[in-house]
């Protein structure tokens, strides 16, 4: 059967990018990556414009004249796909794929503590319940176990919850609270790491403490005590404005006047229940802080450097349609480009619209590009583009595949 059938074609159905080595042969042991996300691919020629040559004569009629036909030098290459896929990113225009298969956090450690005391709020008197779970950047680990601070009779009072210990990578807990068998979401600390006052407090409402050099940021309105304080109640201290790494004091204020100075002393994160909050939300039982394993994301190449030199190969499967459907022998026309090379992303705009995902490079020839990554394309393959119908069969599947060692 012949395949001048007059059939036209619609569609890319799959797109099939391949790594090529320094050579542009397909580079063996690489993984191919194939999509069905693929938006457009658009290739045009760039043409070196060729010699118009006139000779005029006396009168300023054309005497003799001829023009150099235009000449194809490489094809610009645009490619768009749907997601911006890391792996996908890396193999276009270079760069680092993130992966991160750290362990979960786990529940917060140290000996969690509710001390009550008959001041600074408005909890009535009772025993109130919290739980604690710690987070980072892909979740929160499952809660500790239930601990009870109580507000004694008389006035009403405050709840501080202290004595936590961060696990490595942690970024801050949530706190849960009050009704003890019933807590919820309150609020958070972060973890600002070790930290220490360098100089005694004095007495009063100082404004500012003196702190050696922060190790970590510390947020506005993050509050502490330190150790060793002797009054009653402790001190907590809320910074009044952020401090960055290297700031040698924080801006604070007060929950009550000091009237025994404290020495220089580790700083000491708690949290306040002074009855203000409306707990809601409920507390984690399941620990989803793990790192999520490869392709987390993804990092630009340096600037200044072409991020993938060698290229990648291109190829497209494209519907055949006759009749208003596809037709059933050879149903594909298969589009090869062997050396797509100097492979950029295009500009992104973030706004109220699907983020687009383009990158644009050449198509040059590669005449080591041969049979494909597979093995499977029957014909010479040496031009910057040509194509070729094609069965069913050839049709690849999407995601990744390594390129076997035979081809």
């Amino acid at each position: 059967m012949s395949a001048a059938d007059g059939a036209g074609q619609v569609f890319a159905e799959v797109v099939r990018i391949s790594q090529l080595d320094d050579n542009g042969y397909p580079a063996v042991g690489a993984p191919t990556f194939t999509t069905n996300q693929l938006v457009k691919a658009t290739f045009t020629p760039a043409l070196e414009t060729g010699v118009d040559l006139v000779t005029l004569t006396a009168n300023a009629d054309i005497g003799m004249h001829y023009k150099h036909g235009d000449m194809p030098k490489y094809y610009t290459m645009d490619i768009s796909v749907v997601n911006p896929d890391p792996v996908l990113h890396q193999l276009l225009a270079g760069g680092t794929v993130y992966t991160d298969n750290s362990a979960a956090l786990g529940s917060l450690t140290g000996t969690l503590t509710a001390t009550g005391q008959i001041t600074l709020g408005t909890l009535p008197a009772g025993t109130y319940g919290y739980r604690m779970a710690q987070y980072n950047q892909y979740g929160t680990s499952a809660s500790s176990s239930e601990f009870l601070g109580t507000v004694a009779s008389g006035s009403a009072g405050t709840v501080i919850v202290s004595g936590w210990v961060f696990a490595s990578g942690a970024v801050g807990a949530y706190v849960y609270g009050r009704l003890p068998g019933g807590e919820q979401l309150m609020g958070s600390v972060p973890n600002i790491g070790s930290q220490a006052t360098s100089a005694a407090s004095g007495t009063g409402t100082p404004v500012s403490l003196d702190v050696t050099a922060l190790t970590s940021a510390v947020p506005i309105g993050t509050t502490f005590q330190i150790a060793g304080d002797t009054n009653t109640p402790k001190i907590v201290f809320t910074t009044t404005l952020p401090a960055g790494v290297g700031a040698l004091a924080l801006n604070v204020s007060v929950s009550q006047s000091i009237t025994t100075t404290i020495v220089a002393g580790d700083i000491v994160p708690v949290f306040v229940d002074n009855g203000t909050i409306v707990p809601n939300g409920q507390y984690p039982t399941a620990d989803t802080t793990a790192g999520p394993g490869n392709d987390v994301g993804w990092q630009s190449p340096a600037l200044g450097i072409v991020g993938n030199p060698n290229g990648v190969s291109i190829e497209l499967w494209g519907q055949m349609i006759l009749n208003g459907s596809q037709t059933g022998y050879l149903p594909f026309n298969r589009w090869v480009f062997p050396s797509v090379r100097n492979l950029c992303e295009t500009a992104r705009d973030f706004g109220p619209d699907i983020l687009a995902n383009m990158y644009s490079g050449q198509a040059f020839e590669n005449p080591n590009w041969g049979a494909g990554p597979f093995g499977d394309f029957q014909f010479d393959s040496s031009r910057a583009v040509q194509y070729a119908r094609a069965a069913r069969t050839t049709l690849p599947v999407s995601g990744l595949t390594p390129t076997p060692a035979t081809a």
